[in-house]
Formats: structure tokens, C-alpha cells, sequence
């Protein structure tokens, strides 16, 4: 749980890190996606879970990273992200391409990478300067 006396970002305390992947959920498709990452990385549709993710796990790097950060974190794959946030209560999300990473703020989500932009990403700190500078403009 985030100290709230500690929040950097502008709506307070409820704010939250919203992490969506392009892959289902589950142990069989976790497993699938392993075997696709290793085998045909180039065809992977998930460009966050190639730079976030190594083989079972969490990279180190990515994970301390989002343990530094002053707010809550939820992690969703594409079906949990549509039943958390239908398209007729947050009608942005209608037809938007993922993976993504939002900030949920005031009840309002908001996207920090689109799908775009964290597939021209090749590694985690590329990943980490990329959330850094869009949480920036969203505090201003």
C-alpha cells in the first residue's frame, strides 16, 4: 500500500498505476506465451510483457521500479482490463489497442503509453525513462 503522504501525482492518494497487457490470463496461456516469446519473439503481440517480463518472472530492474513509485499499482490482462474498466464507463478504452499503461486519477483514466509507443520500445530502461516522462506531463 502507497504512503499517500508521498503522493507525487496530482489527484492524491487514489491514484493508480493501471498496467495492461496484450496476453490473457491464466497458467496455460502463461505458458503458451512463454513458449511463443522464446520461440518467435518477433511475432509476440505484447511488446510490455517482452520488456517487463523475462522468461517466468518479472524483471528485477522493472520491479524495483514499480515498488518506488508513490501509488497503487494494478496489473490487468486484456479480458480482467475490459470487465475493470467497460467501455461505457470509460469510453476511451473503446476499440484502444493494447498494451497500455494509464493512470487512473479523480475516477478518470487516463493513458500515459499507448500500445504505439511501448512497441517502440526495446528494453526497461527505455521503459522506465518512458513512464518517468509521462507521469511528468500528467502532473503538470
Amino acid at each position: 500500500m502507497p504512503d499517500s503522504s508521498k503522493s507525487t501525482t496530482r489527484a492524491g492518494s487514489t491514484d493508480r498505476l493501471v498496467v495492461v497487457y496484450n496476453a490473457n490470463a491464466g497458467w496455460a496461456s502463461a505458458l503458451m506465451d512463454t513458449a511463443h516469446k522464446l520461440i518467435r519473439p518477433e511475432t509476440y503481440e505484447c511488446s510490455l510483457c517482452m520488456i517487463s517480463y523475462g522468461a517466468v518472472s518479472m524483471r528485477r530492474r522493472w520491479r524495483k521500479y514499480l515498488d518506488g513509485l508513490a501509488l497503487e499499482k494494478r496489473f490487468h490482462h486484456r479480458q480482467d482490463f475490459a470487465r475493470a474498466y467497460p467501455a461505457d464507463c470509460f469510453p476511451m478504452v473503446d476499440g484502444l489497442n493494447l498494451s497500455a499503461i494509464f493512470i487512473e486519477a479523480g475516477g478518470e483514466l487516463h493513458c500515459l503509453l499507448s500500445s504505439k509507443q511501448l512497441d517502440s520500445l526495446t528494453d526497461v530502461e527505455a521503459l522506465i525513462t518512458a513512464v518517468d516522462l509521462a507521469l511528468n506531463r500528467f502532473r503538470k
